[in-house]
């Protein structure tokens, strides 16, 4: 490790930027804005214990109008790492009182912000205030939509066990698709990274038409995991209505959760995945979330808070001069 940080990032950068202004979704992303963001996470990564000075006199603002632990702490952290000032926005703002999400986000807008992170349980809510925003909007999640960040971290995770080579592995999601916006965001990365998907799940967790997505739909999770590189299992979403699709979380869990017998039937490389919060022993069995050497529920936390980085740097830092045009109505 180099006792330059700093100086490490810049070099890494190496004067490149991201195509787009705004990350409220994987589908604009090129490959080489996907190659930059991993590039910086790994050299963030790196320095995980180095408080920077690269965003030093910029803002953030936290806007959760949905809870969250490992997100809004994770951002957050990340934020602070970087010497930004930050402030959180919880559920209970004015959102709550009636206030529309545009006249909330363009009050936060007026107090000359770099970025923006939005939380919502609403789909579309960050894209479309990213039109309305001169600072930089992040999309951490938006309804049953995407939450882009998440997928970008999962994919660190994957290149990274895969030396860089993904080309061909298949990844098997398990469980609660319909409901499930970190599968939104997994299923259009997946593509530009060469990866397979395949499904598994209740004919009740699968929204129409999912073959249009190029996915294989599974409803057999033995045949499912046959053989595949990547098992990622979701949760059930009760808190969207989605426990009233399956009879029970019990019997859910006899039939989709992930157990070792499961996963023994993935390849001897495979590994193991979840964007949590696990529910231990009905999405995957407890023994399994952090006993077993191919679990990298953990990885992927930490993964996420280089990712996030990587994102706030440039996004509140273009080395172009590219500047945002918000309308303000």
């Amino acid at each position: 490790m180099s006792d330059r940080p700093e100086t490490d990032l810049i070099e890494c950068r190496n004067g490149r930027d991201l195509s787009v202004l705004d990350l409220t979704s994987i589908a604009p992303l090129h490959n080489d804005d996907i190659t930059l963001i991993m590039d910086l996470a790994r050299a963030f990564r790196a320095h995980k214990t180095y408080k920077f000075d690269l965003n030093k006199g910029c803002s953030v603002v936290n806007a959760f109008f949905e809870s969250s632990t490992r997100t809004l702490s994770s951002f957050d952290l990340s934020a602070k790492n970087l010497s930004m000032d930050t402030n959180n926005v919880s559920s209970g703002g004015s959102v709550s009182k009636g206030e529309s999400y545009l006249d909330t986000i363009q009050t936060l807008d007026a107090y000359n912000l770099k970025c923006i992170i939005i939380r919502c349980a609403e789909s579309g809510v960050p894209e479309v205030m990213a039109r309305h925003t001169r600072a930089a909007i992040i999309n951490a999640g938006d309804g049953w939509h995407e939450h882009p960040t998440q997928a970008l971290l999962d994919g660190l995770t994957i290149l990274d066990h895969y030396d860089g080579d993904v080309t061909g592995k298949t990844m098997t999601v398990i469980g609660d698709i319909m409901h499930s916006r970190v599968f939104g965001s997994l299923v259009r990365l997946a593509p530009k990274l060469g990866i397979q998907m395949r499904v598994a799940a209740p004919k009740t967790f699968l929204p129409a038409h999912i073959e249009k997505f190029g996915v294989d739909v599974f409803h057999d999770v033995e045949a499912a995991l046959d053989g595949v590189d990547i098992v990622y299992a979701l949760r059930v979403q009760e808190e969207r209505g989605a426990k009233g699709f399956i009879p029970s979380l019990r019997e859910y869990s006899k039939q989709y959760g992930v157990s070792k017998k499961r996963l023994d039937l993935a390849n001897d490389n495979a590994i193991l995945m979840h964007p949590g919060p696990v529910r231990r022993d009905i999405d995957v069995h407890s023994a399994l979330v952090a006993l077993d050497e191919r679990s990298q529920i953990n990885r992927q936390v930490e993964n996420g808070m280089a990712v996030r980085k990587a994102l706030l740097w440039m996004l509140s830092n273009r080395l172009d001069g590219q500047e945002k045009k918000a309308s303000w109505r």
